[in-house]
């Protein structure tokens, strides 16, 4: 285990958050009874982790695909901007429903936006409107669509005993009624919300939405209830790995794959086609453990991948499985 880490997470702290992270609605009760600790004490110390923003959300995984959108990542440069203009065009992102996800970095793309769309019109125009939003700062943008992703578990928290939720590209699509959607738009964001609150702004029963969240997770749209740490204030950096593949056998990339779900170092695998082919979110302490990575995978794999790329991501502004509009 790294010194920061020590000195920043117990290892009480981290058997608390191994424990949300796999299902962050687990009450406080729940997570006391499995690491053996008082309620009150999971309580104080989760609160605390809040107030310090080591967790900054908890939310709900969504199997989009079986809602009938698809994702595409859009990949941008930008040019001629300042510090308050980037602030001004990430605010305008986040405030659009179809998008799931935006970060910012640095290195080959600064802005990395996910968005979800029904059908290739929808996303020509959704497209249309972010560049536009961009106006003459666009430099240059490219997209990838997602076949599949797999969200691993933070293994610096949990390097053995780690658990995944899979994503697929979109096949057959669920009709929600109002009151599903009601009950998902709640949760989407707050993965930890009480069932009271939920019937205080949605005016839903709690035992219908009891029934609800357990269909929901039946038919796997919901795919789990997740913990989002800003691993910056535990010592880490965060870099996306984009990757193309040359041209290899299904098998050697199942291989390829199978090592990346298992280094201790990725903690999200999306499989992508168009621009690029494979995605990795990876965690380090230092960048030299980031160089030793790419020269582990270019040692073990110099047959699957033919270049890379990647950005250094600075801030992780939105994170939302809920497309509320097009719902």
């Amino acid at each position: 285990m790294n010194v920061f880490m020590k000195d920043k997470l117990t290892k009480k702290d981290q058997r608390i958050i191994s424990e949300l992270d796999k299902n962050s609605r687990q009450t406080d009760s729940q997570i006391a009874k499995k690491i053996g600790l008082s309620k009150q004490v999971v309580n104080y110390r989760i609160n605390n982790l809040l107030k310090k923003k080591i967790i900054t959300d908890f939310y709900t995984t969504l199997d989009t695909a079986k809602l009938g959108f698809n994702s595409y990542y859009v990949f941008m440069k930008l040019e001629k901007i300042n510090k308050q203009k980037e602030e001004e065009l990430i605010l305008k992102l986040k405030e659009l429903d179809f998008v799931g996800w935006l970060l910012t970095g640095v290195g080959r793309w600064d802005l990395c936006v996910l968005l979800f769309a029904d059908t290739m019109e929808r996303f020509d125009a959704q497209l249309s409107q972010i560049t536009n939003l961009c106006g003459d700062n666009l430099y240059d943008y490219n997209f990838t669509i997602m076949v599949s992703s797999e969200h691993v578990s933070y293994k610096f928290v949990t390097p053995k005993d780690f658990s995944k939720v899979r994503q697929k590209e979109r096949k057959e699509k669920i009709t929600l009624d109002k009151t599903d959607i009601s009950v998902l738009k709640e949760i989407a964001s707050n993965a930890r919300i009480s069932l009271t609150d939920i019937q205080k702004k949605t005016k839903i029963p709690i035992h219908t939405s009891v029934y609800r969240i357990k269909s929901l997770e039946r038919q796997e749209i919901i795919l789990g209830y997740k913990t989002k740490l800003d691993v910056a204030k535990l010592g880490f950096q965060w870099h996306l790995l984009l990757l193309k593949f040359q041209n290899i056998s299904n098998k050697r990339k199942k291989e390829f794959i199978y090592f990346c779900e298992n280094h201790k170092y990725i903690y999200y695998i999306t499989q992508t086609i168009g621009f690029y082919n494979l995605m990795l979110d990876i965690h380090v302490k230092t960048s030299d453990e980031f160089l030793k990575l790419i020269q582990e995978l270019r040692d073990k794999f110099s047959d699957v991948i033919k270049i890379y790329e990647s950005i250094f991501v600075f801030k992780e502004h939105k994170i939302s499985y809920f497309p509320e509009e097009l719902l």
